[in-house]
């Protein structure tokens, strides 16, 4: 089981960033969340009268919810640690939302059976089975009066020598199961590079920094008609440019939210390949142009002329390729003239 951290200040359009276009339904159904733009105001008002509920009927001397209650909940987590060691530490207000709401407070349930995300420091949920030893103090802590969970259980047990469990085994390797992820030892640059296109006014990230850039620029000139005892014709300058680059991304499925059927890969497809296409306003015709942001220095200003996407395998769940490679070909429109001094003078990168 997974859990996303959130707080009172979410919007729906972090969470859909977070867990996907296609995903945020399933997760907002799981939570019995309505689709409004201020999620996290809405859990949390959804976790406050479930308390408050509470509350209201609890009898006098006795907790929100008892001790058989909690060690029922316990047993379910037993496949994952931190999830176990987060709900020993709940107080008692935090044990009633995760009776009543089968969550925790500030985090929202993942369904595990529709997707998974990779591991991160707002997920919960990291798939290594409780230690025994571990398991065996706590439930004995728990059934015993005063019915309280010392965290000492966790920070006075050493898991160098843990149990390994059959389902975080995959192929012999410990570790490798349904939660490890690749992207904890290659961090993806969000925010450093980015596509602008001026129809939409918006912007979209790449998860990856070009994989090649092919960039030149040229001159244009003609000869003149064919002199008289002259060894080489004539060069007649008539202009230059325009200058024309090809950028290659190579690029996975799985490097948004670690599922790849997530459609964050087809988004940023759909963007790249739109901006081939004009706007039609009546009988206006506007025709967008990019910028595209490396590192937050714009690399080159103009119109895309082509995209080229070209897939390859392994297949995912979904039955489709997870490997792909996206081209961009795009004609740059400077925003000023240009000579040969200004040239000169550009920086090393643009």
């Amino acid at each position: 089981m997974q859990y996303l951290k959130i707080d009172n200040t979410t919007t729906l359009a972090q969470l859909t960033d977070r867990v996907g276009s296609r995903n945020v339904e399933y997760v907002l159904s799981e939570n019995n969340l309505p689709r409004t733009a201020a999620v996290g105001k809405a859990f949390r008002k959804k976790c406050d009268d479930v308390v408050a509920t509470a509350k209201a009927n609890q009898k006098p001397g006795e907790p929100l919810v008892d001790w058989q209650r909690r060690f029922t909940i316990l047993n379910t987590m037993t496949k994952d640690s931190d999830v176990f060691e987060t709900a020993c530490s709940l107080n008692d207000a935090g044990w009633c939302i995760l009776s009543e709401l089968n969550t925790f407070p500030k985090m929202l349930k993942i369904p595990y059976d529709i997707f998974t995300l990779p591991d991160a420091v707002d997920v919960l949920g990291d798939g290594k089975p409780v230690d025994s030893v571990v398991y065996n103090r706590a439930a004995t802590q728990l059934t015993t009066y005063p019915h309280t969970i010392n965290p000492a259980v966790f920070s006075e047990y050493n898991s160098g020598a843990g149990v390994v469990s059959s389902d975080v085994l995959v192929g012999g390797n410990v570790g490798s199961g349904p939660s490890a992820s690749p992207f904890q030892w290659f961090p993806i640059p969000w925010g450093q590079v980015t596509l602008w296109s001026s129809i939409t006014d918006k912007t979209i990230d790449f998860p990856v920094y070009p994989e090649e850039i092919s960039d030149g620029r040229k001159a244009n000139y003609t000869t003149m008609p064919d002199l008289l005892y002259q060894y080489e014709p004539w060069q007649v300058y008539e202009s230059s440019g325009p200058r024309a680059n090809t950028y290659l991304f190579d690029m996975h499925r799985d490097m948004w939210t670690g599922d790849h059927r997530d459609g964050k890969a087809n988004e940023l497809i759909r963007f790249c390949e739109a901006q081939c296409y004009p706007e039609y306003k009546g009988s206006a015709i506007n025709v967008p142009t990019v910028t595209l942001y490396i590192a937050g220095q714009p690399i080159i200003t103009g119109v895309m002329t082509e995209t080229r996407t070209k897939w390859d395998g392994p297949l995912g769940l979904d039955g489709y390729y997870l490997h792909f490679t996206l081209e961009l070909d795009i004609v740059e429109v400077s925003d000023v003239a240009l000579d040969h001094n200004t040239v000169m003078n550009k920086g090393l990168i643009y």
